[in-house]
């Protein structure tokens, strides 16, 4: 798994993108991977947007969320969302970003769970 980019992710749910919501950067000390965010989304997966993505789900639109996120010395990596406070707004941003249509789930997950172990609602 990579690095984790963003962490205590707020949105209102109206919010285009992932970068419109409030959230704070992160060093690896303030979250762990078992605080992954992830989504379940109602609409299969179009391959349109290149910045936000989802991987490890059991389909193409769920998994957790990884940020395409540009360093400061310009090099681009992909990282992962602290979910700690992550919920269905935070969710039903990242499929509206994705073209997904609406949120069916907000999820936490962590290493070794299954998907759908961790539901928030």
């Amino acid at each position: 798994m990579g690095p984790i980019h963003m962490n205590e992710v707020q949105c209102l749910g109206t919010e285009k993108t992932m970068w419109n919501c409030v959230f704070k950067n992160i060093t690896s000390e303030e979250c762990q991977h078992v605080e992954d965010a992830a989504v379940r989304c109602n609409t299969p997966y179009m391959d349109l947007e290149n910045s936000i993505r989802l991987t490890g789900g059991r389909t193409r639109y769920e998994g957790r969320v990884e940020v395409l996120s540009t360093e400061a010395n310009g090099t681009r990596s992909w990282g992962l969302i602290c979910g700690g406070a992550w919920g269905t707004k935070e969710a039903m941003v990242v499929c509206r970003q994705l073209g997904l249509g609406y949120a069916n789930h907000g999820l936490q997950v962590g290493v070794s769970t299954k998907l759908t172990a961790y539901t928030r609602l």
